[in-house]
């Protein structure tokens, strides 16, 4: 598991566990349904008074536009997506954020998410570390999980029959965090509805697995990421 090391202002080291990509990416889609039900209601509610003033439409979008930064500041570091999966924006100095922090996340959110369909955050996320995406690194935040997670099923262990053959031996050359990082791509791609934005987190987990491994393979993406997942688990010996 990816964990940071927080000092507190007591100077009291506390050690969270930095929220996987499977719940950022179920926590981004709740509040997308979220917002996006509520621009809805609000075009439906203009056409229905007959109201076609651009400074009417945008004035009732506000709510839209403000949802992530203002739930953030109000919430505790929270949205209601956030909320639904027990994860929140802390800093990684140990201070509480501030509006300010709150607000450098939402200015690049449309780099990291809205403009690249999630790429850039994902893509930052992945090779960062400490569970940044963009906005996170020039707030000096992260975000974090309240809850640890205990499961077999939550950790880069894997079920193995003994049997078991190896597909992939150049999973010599990933660490318990690439494997970690994929079995929670694995996860989102299985629990949640296909999308655009989780296909293309899952071909690129695929790309930068076989970059690392120096390999190349035409299996399905989620037989793929099974395999070199159990792979990885056998050549490290954790039968």
């Amino acid at each position: 598991m990816d964990r940071v090391h927080i000092q507190t202002a007591q100077n009291v080291a506390i050690q969270f566990e930095v929220a996987g990509l499977g719940d950022r990416v179920v926590a981004a889609l709740l509040d997308w349904l979220i917002t996006s039900a509520y621009l809805m209601a609000a075009i439906i509610t203009l056409a229905a008074m007959e109201i076609q003033s651009v400074a009417a439409f945008g004035f009732a979008s506000l709510p839209y536009f403000l949802y992530y930064f203002g739930c953030e500041v109000l919430m505790n570091g929270q949205t209601i997506g956030k909320m639904a999966v027990k994860i929140k924006v802390v800093r990684l100095d140990g201070s509480q954020p501030a509006v300010s922090h709150f607000l450098l996340r939402a200015i690049l959110r449309p780099i990291d998410v809205t403009l690249t369909s999630g790429m850039v955050g994902l893509i930052t996320i992945l090779v960062n570390g400490k569970g940044q995406r963009l906005g996170d690194l020039a707030a000096g935040t992260t975000v974090v999980k309240l809850v640890q997670r205990t499961r077999l099923s939550d950790t880069v262990f894997a079920r193995l029959d003994a049997a078991h053959t190896v597909t992939f031996p150049e999973v010599n050359a990933l660490t318990d965090h690439d494997v970690e990082t994929a079995k929670e791509v694995l996860n989102t791609l299985v629990t949640q509805s296909r999308s655009h934005i989780t296909q293309q987190l899952g071909l690129k987990m695929k790309a930068a697995l076989e970059h690392k491994m120096g390999t190349s393979s035409d299996l399905p993406l989620v037989e793929f990421l099974r395999t070199v997942i159990k792979d990885y688990n056998w050549v490290a010996g954790r039968v």
